[in-house]
């Protein structure tokens, strides 16, 4: 390996090209929607965004849909007067509490004053259910246009230096867990023997700490016995312990969550309580309600409640 003089100081022209999207948000609420739009007459159009652009854009409601009187069309138009661009587009429609009931995306090629949107977007008879809480409708959207291409000519003196080595620290980690090195404990599961490190699990879990700590029969006999886990949550849980991995949580979230409240595995079950959140539909709230009671978890009930309320 050639040798690297650390005290060789150079100068260097650097020039560096970057692609910038054009990504903008903005969100139009309305309160007691069903009455604002038995009051007005025509498009309603939201203000200009963003403040202070010279291309700026625009939500359009149309009350009288093109198809039926059962709907309002909603458009993104732009005020760019000249030429044509490219423009992507996320449209969502949500109650006051958050909670999306519609998302769509759409693409295309954009003219002065033209726009994207459906004829049919909101269907005012069934709106009303979608926001009963208080009537506020939130209408959403995310653009992405044109990108652009920056580059940057940057000048500087530099010293040349070796480059540190990333840190391998959780690949070192994830050895042990995948083999035996010095292990010096043995977890007995359904006939299953897994070996561990004591200090690991100590280190990790307040739980397992307790018991090697005190002259216990486990911390005695090196040995524990473990009846109310199955062996792959057991093991999967030893991953995360080990390497900071979640791999199990498609098949087994409720099961990894349980384990994780068991031995006190705090940041563990917040993942998994995420997971299971995202992952809520009408088949799982239940069962999730169930297992924030018997988890005492006030987060994770507040959550399933709300969803099954609102799919009411």
């Amino acid at each position: 390996m050639p040798k690297i003089n650390s005290n060789s100081i150079g100068s260097e022209e650097v020039m560096t090209t970057s692609v910038k999207s054009n990504e903008i948000s903005f969100t139009w609420v309305i309160h007691n929607f069903s009455a604002w739009l038995a009051q007005v007459k025509g498009n309603q159009m939201s203000f200009k965004f963003p403040s202070g652009r010279d291309d700026q854009w625009y939500l359009q409601i149309d009350p009288d849909s093109l198809k039926d009187k059962t709907h309002c069309g909603v458009y993104v138009r732009s005020t760019k007067e000249q030429g044509k661009f490219t423009a992507r587009c996320e449209l969502f429609l949500t109650n006051s509490a958050g909670f999306v009931f519609k998302r769509v995306q759409l693409q295309g090629n954009i003219k002065w004053n033209d726009g994207l949107g459906y004829d049919d977007f909101i269907n005012v008879k069934t709106l009303p259910e979608k926001i009963k809480s208080d009537g506020t409708l939130l209408i959403k959207c995310k653009i992405t246009s044109n990108a652009v291409i920056l580059n940057e000519l940057r000048q500087g003196s530099f010293r040349q230096l070796l480059e540190p080595r990333p840190s391998s620290l959780s690949t070192d980690l994830k050895t042990l867990f995948e083999g035996d090195q010095l292990t010096d404990v043995t977890v007995l599961i359904q006939g299953q023997r897994i070996s561990a490190h004591k200090c690991i699990l100590s280190a990790r879990s307040s739980v397992f700490a307790a018991m090697f700590h005190h002259q216990l029969k486990e911390s005695i006999e090196n040995c524990v016995t473990i009846d109310d886990v199955e062996p792959d949550v057991f093991t999967e849980m030893l991953r995360y312990i080990y390497t900071d991995e979640l791999t199990g949580l498609d098949k087994m979230a409720n099961k990894l969550y349980t384990v994780a409240d068991k031995y006190a595995l705090e940041t563990m079950k917040s993942r998994c309580r995420y997971h299971i959140l995202e992952k809520l539909n009408l088949e799982t709230a239940a069962e999730t309600l169930v297992l924030a009671d018997l988890h005492a978890d006030p987060e994770l009930k507040q959550h399933a409640l709300k969803f099954l309320c609102e799919s009411v």
